[in-house]
């Protein structure tokens, strides 16, 4: 799946929030061909620059309300001038990225998810990608496509 936002802030907070929105790992399930078992990696969330200064996250599908909460996206915000202007500039952006609206019960879900985790079993915890300074407007997603690889049935990343 691929988010597409802007993101903007001072240039050092920025740059903070970018190392951690690539140092996070996501769960991606495969369906093996030959045993019909799904299989469970983990896959490193990829940041790239995208067109008109905005950016693109990819991840697995079943990560987006985690993706959501982890960027603190849990509201279809309109930034801007006048209501009619805004609609149609995040309708002409979503036009222009192939996107579509994050639904409404993926960002409900997403604003239950706890900002923080710790595991009992090691030292390790987990946090968000909100960095004071930093803001994400998000403008949509849009799905991949599922494709053959090797031995797998996968979503092409």
């Amino acid at each position: 799946m691929h988010l597409y936002f802007y993101v903007r802030g001072k240039f050092e907070q920025v740059e903070h929030w970018k190392s951690h929105a690539q140092s996070a790992f996501w769960k991606w399930r495969r369906i093996n061909k030959k045993t019909k078992e799904e299989e469970v990696d983990l896959v490193q969330g990829a940041l790239r620059p995208s067109v008109l200064g905005a950016y693109e996250y990819i991840f697995p599908k079943e990560a987006l309300v985690e993706v959501c909460s982890f960027f603190g996206i849990v509201a279809n915000k309109q930034y801007g001038f006048g209501k009619i202007g805004l609609y149609t500039r995040h309708f002409s952006l979503r036009k222009i990225f192939g996107c579509k609206k994050i639904p409404k019960d993926i960002l409900k879900k997403a604003k239950e998810i706890p900002l923080t985790f710790i595991t009992e079993e090691f030292e390790r915890g987990g946090s968000n990608c909100i960095i004071p300074g930093v803001a994400v407007h998000s403008i949509g997603i849009k799905e991949d496509r599922e494709i053959i690889m090797g031995d797998y049935i996968q979503e092409g990343l």
